[in-house]
C-alpha cells in the first residue's frame, strides 16, 4: 500500500531526499552527489539508495521535487534560441527594459556590463496590430503580416516564440490567433504568450516574464519529461507528483512543464518553507533564514511567523514577476572559489567549483581554493568526518590549493585560509544587514535559522557581527530545504489587471472577473487529479490612489462583490496605506488596478517523531577534541566534537565547539554556548 511521502531538493553540490512514513512517523533521509548535466540523474540515484533501505517503490504514494533546472539555464545561459513577436513600432521596449538604475555596487564596478538580451533585435518581429487601454480594437490584426513574420523566425531556427502584444491583458484574441499561425507555420516551436504568462498592466515585466517563460520552457519541459518517465523506469507509479513553486506552494509536474517561470526559485522557496515552520513550532515569531549550500546562500526574513512575498524579482539579470517567496541570493557557498584581483587583493565569489570538480579537498580533481578548503586547514572539517555521509575531506589538498593564494600574497597557509573565510563572513554580513535594513527590521529582535550544508558553519560569527542575540540550527540543516518540500499545499495564484476607479467598478464586472479565476483554478486543480471541493481560495483586489505608480493588495471581504463591499475595500487600503507609509488620502477615490485568487488544497505534511529528552550529561556526545582555528587570538584552540546525533533536548554545553552530522557541521565560537530546545533545534547563544 502507497504510504511513503519523499522530497527530493537538488542542489549545486548535493541532491538531498528526505521519505516520510505518514502513518508511523518513521523518517529517512540521505544525500548523494548532484549531476550537473542531467539533474534527474541524480534524483534517481536517491531513490535508489532509498529503495535499497527497503522501501518498496510503490510505497512512494507522493512526491515533490525541487529543481533549480530552470533557474541554472537563466544563470548560465544555456536556454533555447528564442523569437520575439511584439506590437509594432514597441519593439525597443525589451532592450530599454525597465529603466531602473543597476544598483550602486554595480554603478562603482567599471567593468560592469548590462545583463544580455534574452532574445536580441534580430530575433525580434512586429506584428501590425492595435488594442487600445480597454482591449478594444484599433487596428485589426493581419494574419498574412504575422505568418511573415513567424517564418523569417522559423528560418532562423527559434526553437521558441514569446509573444506580448499592447494591453492583451485586456484582450487576449489578437494574441491567441498568433498563437493559431505559430502552430501552423511552426509546429515544432514552443509558445509563450503574455496573455497566460502574466496578464497583467506594466508592459515590460509582462514582456520579460514571457521572455524568459519562452527561453527556459523547452528546457523545463525536457528535464520534466525524462524525469516523469525515469520514475516510472524504477517503479514510482503515483500520479501525485510535483513541483516546488517560487510562492511556496507546490503544484503538479505537468502544470510545471506548461508554467516554468513559476518554479524558478523553486529551491529557494522550500528553506523559507522550512523557515516559516520553525517559527511555528520554536516559539521564535522573528527570523531570518539563512541557507547555504555549495554554490549559493539564500536569505528570507519570517515576520512575526509570515514570510514576506512579492510579484517581481531577478534571476541573472532577468526579471520575473510572477508571485513569488521574498528571497535574496548571494553567490556565496561551499564551493565559492578564493582569488587575486588585479589590485593584488585577495576575493572570494563569485565563481565556484560546483559538484564538479567541487572543492579541492574532495578529491575531485578540484585545484583552486574554495571556501570549504579553508575551513579544512582551520580545522572546521576534519578527514575524521564524512561529508553528506561520503565525502573524505583530504587536508593535504586543500592546504595545497590554499596555498596558491597564499604564497603570491606572502602568507602562511593558515593566514590566507583565514583571510578567505573572513572576506565571504564579510560579503554575507552586508547583504544580511541590506536584508534587515530593506525591511527596517531591528536584528536583535531575531534569531538566525542556519540551514544548508554550510550555513552552521558561518552562522555564529555573522550573527554576532550582525548583533543577533541566537542562532537556531534544524535537526537535519543540510536536508531542511528538502524538508520544506513536505511542509507545504498545492497553491496557485491567478491574475489579471482590469483598470478602473473603484467608485465607477461595476460589482457585476469584479464578480465576472473573479469567476474567471475561479474557473481557471478548478480547471487546474482538476488536471493535477484532486478534488475542487477542497480548494480554499483568497481574493485580493489591488487599489491605488489616483496617479500613483503602484499600489496594495487589500482583501475581498464576501464571496460576491456588492457595492457596500467597495466602501469596505476602500476603508482597507486607507488603512494598509497609513500603516505603511504613515499618510493616506481618505477623500480621494482609489483605483482597481489588478484582481488575484490565490487557490490553496491542503496535502498530507511531515511530521517528525518525538526526540527522546537528554539526562543533562553530554558526555555521551562528546566524540573527541581537535584544534580548531580562535579568529579572536588568531591561533589554534582546542575544541570538543560532539555527535549531533546523540545530543537531546535539555542538553548544554560550551564553545569552543563543533557538532557534527551527516549533513551539516555548527561551529561554536569561544563565549558561545548551545542548548537543545523541545524540537531538538541546537540553540546558540551568540553573546551580542
Amino acid at each position: 500500500m502507497a504510504r511513503w511521502m519523499v522530497g527530493i531538493d537538488t542542489g549545486g553540490t548535493f541532491t538531498d531526499l528526505i521519505a516520510f512514513e505518514s502513518e508511523t512517523s518513521e523518517t529517512r533521509v540521505l544525500k548523494v552527489a548532484s549531476v550537473p548535466s542531467d539533474p534527474s540523474v541524480a534524483v534517481i540515484n536517491a531513490l535508489k539508495e532509498l529503495f535499497a533501505t527497503g522501501v518498496q517503490p510503490g510505497e512512494v504514494g507522493f512526491f515533490v521535487h525541487g529543481t533549480t533546472a530552470g533557474t541554472n539555464a537563466l544563470l548560465e545561459g544555456k536556454g533555447v534560441r528564442t523569437g520575439l513577436l511584439i506590437t509594432e513600432g514597441f519593439r525597443a521596449v525589451y532592450e530599454a527594459g525597465s529603466a531602473k538604475r543597476p544598483d550602486p555596487v554595480k554603478l562603482l564596478d567599471p567593468a560592469y556590463t548590462k545583463p544580455p538580451m534574452l532574445v536580441p533585435q534580430w530575433l525580434t518581429e512586429e506584428v501590425r496590430e492595435r488594442l487600445d487601454y480597454t482591449g478594444a480594437v484599433i487596428t485589426p490584426l493581419e494574419d498574412q503580416q504575422v505568418r511573415q513574420a513567424v517564418r523569417r523566425l522559423r528560418d532562423n531556427e527559434v526553437k521558441a516564440i514569446a509573444v506580448c502584444l499592447l494591453f492583451s491583458f485586456q484582450n487576449a484574441d489578437h494574441e491567441e490567433r498568433v498563437a493559431d499561425v505559430i502552430a501552423a507555420e511552426a509546429p515544432d516551436v514552443r509558445v509563450s504568450l503574455s496573455s497566460r504568462v502574466l496578464p497583467v498592466i506594466r508592459e515590460y515585466p509582462r514582456l520579460s516574464t514571457t521572455v524568459v517563460d519562452a527561453y527556459v520552457g523547452p528546457i523545463m519541459e525536457t528535464y520534466l519529461s525524462r524525469l516523469v518517465h525515469r520514475l516510472r523506469d524504477v517503479g514510482v507509479t503515483t500520479n501525485q507528483v510535483f513541483l516546488m513553486q517560487s510562492n511556496g506552494g507546490f503544484m503538479r509536474i505537468n502544470l510545471g512543464a506548461r508554467f516554468p517561470n513559476q518554479t524558478l526559485f523553486s529551491g529557494p522557496a522550500a528553506g523559507v518553507v522550512s523557515g516559516q515552520e520553525i517559527a511555528a513550532t520554536s516559539g521564535h515569531r522573528y527570523l531570518i533564514t539563512f541557507d547555504m549550500g555549495g554554490t549559493s546562500a539564500d536569505i528570507s526574513l519570517v515576520i512575526d511567523g509570515h514570510v514576506g512575498e512579492t510579484s517581481s524579482g531577478q534571476i541573472a539579470g532577468q526579471d520575473v514577476a510572477t508571485p513569488m517567496v521574498s528571497v535574496h541570493t548571494l553567490g556565496t557557498g561551499g564551493g565559492t572559489i578564493a582569488w587575486i584581483g588585479k589590485d593584488g587583493l585577495l576575493k572570494v565569489g563569485p565563481h565556484s567549483a560546483g559538484a564538479v570538480p567541487g572543492p579541492a579537498c574532495y578529491g575531485g580533481g578540484g585545484r583552486e581554493p574554495t571556501v570549504t578548503d579553508a575551513h579544512v586547514v582551520l580545522g572546521a572539517l576534519s578527514g575524521d568526518s564524512r561529508l553528506g555521509g561520503r565525502i573524505k575531506v583530504d587536508k593535504r589538498l586543500a592546504e595545497q590549493a590554499v596555498k596558491t593564494v597564499a604564497d603570491p600574497l606572502g602568507l602562511d597557509v593558515v593566514t590566507a585560509a583565514a583571510g578567505i573565510i573572513k572576506v565571504i563572513n564579510a560579503h554575507m554580513a552586508i547583504d544580511l544587514r541590506a536584508v534587515f535594513q530593506r525591511e527596517g527590521q531591528d536584528p536583535r529582535r531575531y534569531a538566525l535559522v542556519a540551514f544548508g550544508g554550510a550555513g552552521p558553519l558561518h552562522a555564529g560569527a555573522l550573527a554576532r557581527e550582525l548583533h543577533v542575540p541566537s542562532v537556531l540550527v534544524p535537526p537535519h540543516p543540510g536536508m531542511t530545504s528538502a524538508m520544506g518540500l513536505l511542509l507545504t499545499n498545492v497553491k496557485h495564484v491567478y491574475v489579471q489587471s482590469s483598470v478602473g476607479l473603484l467608485s465607477a467598478f461595476a460589482p457585476d464586472r469584479m464578480n465576472a472577473l473573479f469567476g474567471a479565476l475561479r474557473e481557471r483554478a478548478t480547471a487546474d486543480v482538476r488536471d493535477e487529479g484532486l478534488d475542487p471541493k477542497d480548494m480554499t481560495l483568497i481574493r485580493q483586489v489591488d487599489l491605488r490612489y489616483r496617479h500613483q505608480g503602484y499600489e496594495l493588495a487589500v482583501a475581498c471581504p464576501s464571496e460576491e462583490i456588492t457595492e457596500a463591499d467597495k466602501a469596505t475595500l476602500k476603508r482597507r487600503f486607507d488603512e494598509d496605506h497609513l500603516r505603511i507609509y504613515g499618510v493616506n488620502a481618505a477623500d480621494e477615490d482609489a483605483e482597481i488596478v489588478t484582481l488575484r485568487v490565490i487557490c490553496e488544497v491542503t496535502v498530507p505534511r511531515l511530521r517528525l517523531p518525538d526526540k527522546r529528552k537528554g539526562d543533562g550529561d553530554v558526555a555521551r556526545a562528546v566524540r573527541g577534541k581537535r584544534p580548531v582555528f580562535d579568529f579572536d587570538s588568531a591561533a589554534f584552540v582546542d575544541a570538543l566534537i560532539y555527535n549531533r546525533e546523540k545530543l537531546f533536548p535539555g542538553d548544554s554545553f560550551a564553545g569552543p565547539a563543533i557538532v557534527e552530522q551527516f549533513d551539516s557541521t555548527t561551529i561554536l565560537e569561544r563565549g558561545q554556548s548551545a542548548s537543545v530546545d523541545g524540537q531538538s533545534n541546537l540553540l546558540i547563544k551568540t553573546g551580542a
